[in-house]
């Protein structure tokens, strides 16, 4: 099964879902996230760059 394009944006909604729900039940206590969130819009801005530079 390809990866489709809209499944994109759904899929990232329930990985941050995951993570602020674990981050509340204490199960990411080792993972700040004052330290993810910068990390995490980097990786979305190369993302978008190299997925611009592809069409």
């Amino acid at each position: 099964m390809a990866w489709r394009r809209e499944y994109f944006w759904p899929v990232v909604l329930v990985v941050v879902g995951v993570f602020f729900l674990l981050n509340n039940v204490g199960a990411l206590t080792w993972l700040k996230f004052d330290v993810v969130w910068p990390v995490l819009l980097i990786l979305l801005g190369v993302w978008l760059m190299v997925r611009t530079r592809r069409r």
